[in-house]
């Protein structure tokens, strides 16, 4: 009997614990690690896309994975993407081939929400900057005034399980936390103000983004919207870089509307090497960290394992 195969897209800066995810599955598939890049280009594509047509199951962290692609796919049951969201599939065109899509929500909720608290307090103190000016102006030129996030009110937009995950960190600091949620949270078990996402926008000392990417909410935070901004506002996005319109964003930042951006993902990635934000010293920016931990890659190898193999029925 042919055992069924499966593929895991992958990078060597991008990976996936492929022994992880080995060892559970053990010797009921045949499994193999696809080097899949982030292009839309089909002649770039092909060499991937040709060992990965006869795969009866995905495990995706990189790539796309558009109709093009699924429409080759004749034995292919189902697609588990590595991590909470679900718009590197094309899940309509899944959908219609009867393929199913899965994600591996809140495995990387604490990773991600770790790195959100760290770059608030990273914006709020202006670290980056002051190492910058450290190694290359001196002391004195690199002594910079911050702010305490004690005290500060703090807005999250969106409030799954990496939102309040965010929202359980920031406990100690005493924030008042302002949430904007599509449905009235439950078993929450510390204080928060449920808000329109105007009084979110315009009464937060920092506002951080933790909803999906889907086509209501891409460009949630455009030119309008952040004008409804708090003046002096800091904006944190460890979500997905099209829920803020980028170029209202550089124009906020370089009119000093909003003080300070700290961003791990954009649109597009990776971020081009002469995009202006590179050059502007009120905005941090790490290259799409946030389930970038040892320990949350551990177990989203082995969560999407259990996942595929239950799909797989294996």
């Amino acid at each position: 009997m042919q055992l069924p195969r499966i593929v895991i897209t992958a990078t060597p800066t991008t990976p996936v614990r492929t022994e992880v995810f080995r060892a559970v599955i053990g010797d009921r598939a045949l499994v193999q690690e696809v080097g899949l890049p982030f292009s839309t280009c089909e002649r770039e594509l092909e060499p991937y896309w040709r060992q990965m047509e006869s795969a009866h199951a995905l495990f995706v962290r990189t790539g796309y994975i558009p109709a093009q692609l699924l429409e080759r796919c004749h034995q292919l049951r189902g697609i588990v993407v590595h991590g909470a969201g679900v718009d590197q599939v094309e899940v309509s065109a899944a959908e219609e081939l009867g393929i199913k899509v899965i994600n591996l929500p809140g495995v990387n909720a604490n990773a991600v929400a770790e790195l959100t608290v760290g770059l608030m307090l990273a914006s709020l103190r202006q670290i980056p900057l002051a190492d910058r000016l450290l190694r290359t102006s001196g002391w004195e030129n690199s002594r910079r005034l911050g702010f305490e996030l004690r005290g500060k009110t703090v807005g999250l937009i969106g409030f799954g399980q990496i939102g309040r995950r965010v929202g359980a960190l920031l406990q100690p600091f005493h924030v008042r936390l302002l949430v904007t949620s599509r449905s009235v949270p439950q078993g929450v078990d510390y204080d928060f103000e449920l808000v329109g996402l105007e009084k979110l926008l315009s009464e937060s000392d920092i506002v951080s983004i933790h909803v999906p990417l889907t086509p209501y909410t891409r460009h949630l935070l455009n030119e309008q919207r952040l004008t409804m901004l708090k003046p002096g506002a800091i904006i944190i996005n460890t979500a997905r870089g099209a829920l803020i319109e980028t170029a209202a964003l550089r124009k906020a930042l370089q009119s000093g509307r909003v003080a300070a951006a700290a961003l791990d993902v954009f649109d597009p990635e990776p971020l081009p090497a002469t995009d202006p934000l590179l050059q502007m010293d009120n905005v941090i920016v790490t290259p799409h960290l946030g389930g970038s931990t040892e320990e949350c890659l551990v177990a989203l190898a082995r969560q999407g394992a259990i996942a595929i193999a239950q799909l797989l029925a294996l």
